[in-house]
């Protein structure tokens, strides 16, 4: 439990007067400031929370100076980039909220092409990142919702539809510009501090506010065919979703399972989704979706996903798009009250497990139908790189594995539902948990989520969807004593405590 306190109006008279002295412009904004709804705005409302003063900073000194004054006088802190954390992790209440997202200087995104990097700043979202890319010929692994925060993603580790090719997002990190605790800049990289640039690969959050991200781009779709990692010419992918009714399940699993064994290679060109929805175009008719990334052409993908295309679905959306578009045509508007909880599975997917599963998504939206809307993904794609590209101690993030991540999304629109919704969702997780130890996996201690006994000792825990009840402890796994020493070292009295807070070993 947080003792950092709310900012009073003295405080924030304070801070005004320190901001001032800069040379830089900054905009200090209280809640009796027109703007000031849209700093607390969240893309789930129901992580708003009011805080007491959002700085809005157009300079790294403006952010130095208040991290700086928080620190100092015990307040709480929060940044936020693209605000997805439905954890309300980039929230505080009556605290000093860091709007970075709201900042034009640190949502820029500039290319070198000479290294074919790409220099982020810390409030940018992945669908800025993609466009720059674009321009440039290039691609990195990024989130597969085009509003989510670069931040949050990459601080948390990072999976995105390239991983299968490319690994993690912070397999792509080249160096991160921090603000620490006491208003200190520094870099960190493998060769400038590499103890905390360890720890900011998946425990990021818990060290500074990112204000710079620099991170390797790839040849996607142009250039010599050799040196790509995947796209047709022009930078395109053949994307879309194929959809059926549910008595098409078993099928639809069978095929799957065929499809992304590890003996069937699809030379990591294919990743995407099952899911469970009810999307508006059906008029809540319940359906199997399965979302499909090819990073090629129509011809090859349509060999690659021939099983699942001769299932005669009801609806086919596949079509070639630009690099961008891929990643955007899974978004979800702001505003409505969205939970994440995090899950893990492996495969062949036990079609009895996927049938009680779907079973469960069809009684809750049914008994609620406030959250109609809400979502289930077993995410698929080749794990191989992820697992190749480092061990789960060589940086912080420690779920490497073989496995693959779920995502239980309820959204709803009433606050009356919050609990129902929640529990829902920890429901799904919870089976789970019990399929993988019928898979014969090990339960660890903590909070008895099972670990991979015969893979290379990941958590099968990803923090950036397990976002409310999970044990630090457990998220970060064999890391967590070396984080507490970090910590101690760079945030000893703990300003940044907002995720899978770190304890710093110093502290009783």
């Amino acid at each position: 439990m947080s003792t950092r306190k709310p900012i009073t109006a003295s405080q924030i008279t304070a801070l005004n007067e320190l901001l001032e002295k800069l040379p830089t412009p900054h905009n200090l904004i209280t809640p009796s400031s027109p703007d000031y709804r849209k700093t607390i705005q969240r893309w789930s409302s129901a992580a708003e929370k009011p805080a007491g003063a959002s700085l809005i900073p157009e300079s790294v000194a403006a952010i130095s100076t208040a991290v700086a004054y928080a620190t100092s006088e015990g307040l709480d802190l929060a940044v936020r980039g693209g605000g997805h954390s439905t954890a309300g992790a980039s929230s505080t209440d009556g605290g000093l909220l860091i709007d970075l997202g709201s900042s034009k200087k640190f949502t820029e995104v500039d290319v070198d092409t000479a290294t074919q990097r790409l220099a982020v700043g810390g409030g940018a979202v992945w669908g800025q990142v993609d466009q720059a890319g674009f321009k440039a010929g290039l691609a990195t692994v990024g989130g597969t919702v085009a509003d989510t925060g670069v931040g949050g993603l990459t601080l948390g580790g990072g999976y995105g539809w390239l991983s299968g090719k490319l690994g993690l997002t912070i397999d792509q990190l080249v160096s991160v510009t921090l603000v620490l605790a006491s208003g200190a800049v520094v870099v960190a990289s493998k060769e400038e501090n590499p103890d905390l640039f360890w720890g900011l690969r998946g425990a990021g959050q818990n060290f500074g506010v990112a204000v710079m991200f620099v991170l390797q781009g790839h040849p996607f779709g142009s250039g010599p065919v050799e040196k790509r990692i995947g796209g047709a010419d022009g930078g395109q992918a053949y994307v879309g979703m194929l959809m059926w009714p549910p008595q098409k399940l078993a099928e639809v699993i069978a095929a799957c399972n065929k499809i992304y064994r590890r003996d069937n290679s699809l030379d990591a060109n294919g990743a995407g989704s099952i899911a469970f929805a009810r999307p508006p175009p059906a008029r809540g008719q319940l359906l199997v979706i399965k979302q499909i990334i090819w990073l090629g052409d129509k011809a090859s993908g349509d060999e690659a996903y021939k099983d699942l295309l001769d299932l005669d679905p009801v609806m086919n959306t596949m079509a070639m798009v630009d690099y961008p578009t891929m990643n955007s045509f899974m978004g979800i508007p702001y505003g409505l009250r969205v939970s994440m909880k995090g899950a893990a599975f492996n495969l062949p997917i036990s079609v009895t497990f996927a049938q009680q599963v779907l079973d469960q998504y069809a009684k809750f939206t049914e008994e609620v139908n406030d959250a109609a809307g809400s979502m289930l993904l077993f995410e698929l794609y080749d794990p191989s790189k992820v697992v190749a590209s480092a061990s789960n101690t060589d940086m912080a993030f420690g779920n490497r594995g073989y496995h693959f991540n779920a995502m239980v999304g309820p959204m709803w629109t009433q606050a009356e539902n919050d609990d129902r919704c929640r529990q829902w969702a920890r429901d799904m997780a919870a089976l789970f948990k019990e399929q993988l130890k019928k898979d014969g996996e090990v339960v660890s201690k903590g909070n008895e989520y099972p670990t991979k006994k015969s893979d290379v000792g990941a958590v099968m825990m990803y923090g950036n969807y397990d976002q409310y009840d999970e044990n630090s402890n457990d998220v970060f796994g064999a890391n967590y004593d070396r984080l507490q020493r970090l910590k101690a070292q760079y945030d000893p009295t703990n300003t940044f405590y907002k995720l899978f807070g770190i304890k710093p070993l110093a502290l009783p």
